[in-house]
């Protein structure tokens, strides 16, 4: 490893560590109770190594969230499973999707509706609608190919449907929602009609 691969890599990890130490703050006292000098205590470094990474509180909290959409969409593009049925494909893909936003900074996404927060995360929800297209675009590819998308239904509508149940599922936390069969039998009943026309002689 050179020189600056390793400066490259101590960067990376640096950067990482306060992120980490932010999200952890966030997530046991809440992020409008999270200053950037309790980050800087939390994570162990200098307030000059911080601003070094960061510009300010909102950036770190756009940069916890936009980090942990990227490993999302990674991981979406290695572990993506081919189901025979279209039904099922678009259930375990929201399935995933869904489970995925619960972990590390993207549940503060759904911890706090308040308008401050969202004005706060301006910056990152562009990822969140990168998200949802990149997660929706094989599967509405693949009902297109079919011809089984209904009427009107267009890759931005698809993915502004879907985007609305993944929030939905998350803002309001139905106990159903935890509930792994009832999630898929209400996303097979109620998701998939909306978005697909049913396969003449067949059942999924």
């Amino acid at each position: 490893m050179n020189t600056t691969t390793q400066q490259q890599s101590r960067t990376e990890i640096t950067r990482n560590n306060i992120l980490d130490a932010a999200i952890e703050l966030y997530v046991a006292q809440g992020v409008q109770n999270t200053s950037i000098s309790t980050i800087i205590d939390h994570s162990g470094v200098g307030r000059t190594t911080f601003y070094r990474y960061f510009n300010d509180a909102d950036d770190v909290l756009n940069q916890a969230v936009v980090r942990d959409f990227n490993a999302v969409m990674a991981e979406f593009e290695t572990q993506r499973h081919e189901h025979a049925s279209l039904t099922a494909q678009i259930v375990e893909d929201m399935v995933w999707f869904i489970r995925k936003l619960q972990r590390g900074a993207l549940g503060l996404l759904f911890s706090d509706n308040s308008r401050a927060l969202y004005h706060r995360l301006g910056a990152s929800l562009a990822s969140f609608a990168e998200a949802g297209m990149a997660c929706s675009r094989p599967t509405f590819t693949r009902a297109q190919k079919q011809g089984r998308l209904r009427p009107g239904v267009t890759l931005e509508k698809y993915v502004d449907w879907v985007t609305f149940i993944v929030v939905s599922v998350e803002s309001v936390q139905f106990p159903m929602t935890r509930d792994e069969f009832r999630l898929r039998e209400m996303l097979r009943d109620f998701l998939v009609p909306s978005l697909i026309l049913p396969q003449s002689n067949r059942i999924e």
